[in-house]
């Protein structure tokens, strides 16, 4: 096997150097088929994005495998993963067999494509699974052991094991365990892999099986940025891949100031990969102790880091007084339906066709108290099924009948109100915010002219910094190196702290 691993810290173009050197030579001057080649990233987004790379680059070129590794695990496998995949309403069934109608089975889609079970049974089953540890280590390792009943979680363990067995279904982690056990692998040549140091154990078991069966591979990432370690990634057997070594050492992202900042940071690390690196020329400015009310936001992009979700839902009312418009998941005031139903609105004024889902979201801020306005339906028909329509036809078909700019759709005072504000402060709504608010773990990946990161830790999180020394310092890493210019650091007066540049006591 002839092994190539790039690594690099944050914005030195890992990426970029899979698709622009070591793809270009597999295609250019090995001559290798594309079809034969596997790009295989970790979630969904980036492996759209990836494909979107890769066909921009090489047009001329056709490639079946640029995916994650759980699609590739569910087409290998012919997975319905309407019907056979036990998620959302699929679990209904098994529910109503087994008797454990009580429980919740349903996850979350993080921004990684990880799915996160809200039922604790459940999070300890699955990462049971991807760690291949026995369910009292996963318990014990994820905090839970003190929280459930050890007999019930290996009663609903056998259950869904049963049920599986008996009605053909999988769960997630059975598109990567069963693609290796039933060696399921594609005629592959080459195997690219990015984001190497967010791969949990089964998944490194079904890269080295893909890799095997190939003639060279290109592995890409960061373990200082391995910060899903509580979805059961393994930075260690990255930091331990043998290989030629491509390294990239130049950040294209990182001034000198933050650089300082984030190598202070990696000096508490105990377990990395050795990697030199240096910032970009600009100097970039550190500011810290602020009020979050002291900084100007008119101008620039921003990014808003903290620690958890409710240090971050803290910070909301905060930032609806500056008076700024901002994106974040917790913000009732704005939320993105009301954005996109006043840019259809303004489309439609100035002669454009939308599609009918977009006119019927526009209809539903045309509630007149008199019901002047129909909601989308002319004649029984959803505006739902209709591909394309105008302001004219909307007006002739669909009984609309409301006019003027955006003040025609019809909000809550308040939210009415804060639109009023932004436009009058000269905020583009047609734009993408300019503000983020976010955890640290949901930006990954990620860049921002101004990056404000709060330093607050909750009481538990300290606790768990204790033993996972490593995992708190790559995270508050992370968060450093997202900034291209100027890093604030701040905190909201919690009573447990991180310490940029000092160990973890």
């Amino acid at each position: 096997m002839n092994r190539t691993v790039i690594a690099g810290p944050p914005g030195t173009g890992k990426t970029h150097t899979l698709i622009h050197k070591h793809l270009h030579n597999e295609l250019i001057v090995n001559k290798t088929d594309s079809k034969k080649i596997c790009y295989i990233t970790f979630s969904n987004a980036a492996a759209n994005e990836a494909r979107e790379r890769i066909q921009k680059e090489y047009p001329t070129f056709e490639f079946d495998w640029i995916c994650t590794m759980h699609s590739m695990g569910t087409k290998m496998l012919n997975i319905d993963t309407s019907s056979q995949l036990l998620k959302d309403k699929n679990w209904n069934a098994f529910k109503n067999k087994y008797g454990h109608t009580d429980m919740h089975f349903e996850t979350i889609e993080r921004e990684n494509g990880f799915h996160e079970y809200k039922n604790q049974y459940m999070k300890i089953i699955e990462y049971s699974r991807c760690t291949k540890m026995s369910l009292q280590d996963a318990a014990i390792k994820l905090d839970l052991i003190d929280f459930i009943s050890e007999p019930l979680l290996e009663q609903i363990d056998s259950d869904i094991l049963d049920y599986k067995k008996d009605y053909n279904m999988f769960e997630f982690s059975d598109m990567i365990s069963d693609f290796v056990d039933k060696k399921l692998c594609p005629s592959l040549d080459v195997i690219f892999l990015d984001e190497a140091q967010d791969l949990n154990p089964l998944q490194w078991d079904m890269f080295f099986y893909i890799e095997s069966q190939c003639k060279r591979s290109f592995v890409a990432g960061d373990d200082d940025q391995a910060i899903y370690a509580f979805q059961g990634a393994d930075p260690k057997t990255f930091i331990n891949l043998k290989g030629t070594p491509d390294h990239q050492t130049v950040s294209r992202r990182v001034p000198t100031s933050v650089h300082k900042v984030a190598t202070s940071i990696l000096d508490n690390i105990d377990e990395r990969r050795n990697k030199t690196w240096e910032p970009r020329s600009a100097e970039g400015k550190v500011i810290e102790n602020l009020e979050i009310e002291d900084i100007d936001f008119s101008k620039g992009q921003w990014m808003i880091l903290t620690r958890t979700n409710d240090q971050m839902k803290n910070l909301v009312p905060l930032l609806q007084e500056t008076g700024h418009r901002f994106d974040c998941k917790f913000n009732d005031l704005l939320p993105i339906e009301i954005i996109k139903a006043i840019n259809d609105w303004d489309r439609l004024n100035k002669g454009a066709s939308i599609s009918g889902e977009e006119a019927q979201n526009i209809y539903e801020y045309l509630k007149y108290e008199k019901g002047d306005v129909k909601y989308g339906f002319s004649g029984g028909k959803s505006l739902a099924n209709v591909d394309s329509v105008d302001m004219d036809e909307l007006r002739m078909d669909h009984g609309l009948i409301a006019s003027g700019d955006w003040t025609a759709l019809r909000f809550k005072d308040y939210q009415t109100n804060y639109i009023k504000d932004l436009v009058a402060s000269g905020e583009d709504l047609s734009k993408p915010a300019r503000i983020k608010l976010s955890t640290i773990h949901s930006v990954k990946g990620e860049e921002s002219q101004n990056v404000i990161l709060f330093t607050d830790l909750e009481r538990i999180i300290y606790e768990s910094a204790q033993v996972n020394k490593d995992t708190e310092h790559r995270l508050f890493f992370v968060g450093v190196t997202r900034a291209k210019e100027n890093l604030f650091i701040m905190n909201q007066g919690y009573e447990y702290q991180y310490n940029i540049g000092e160990e973890i006591i």
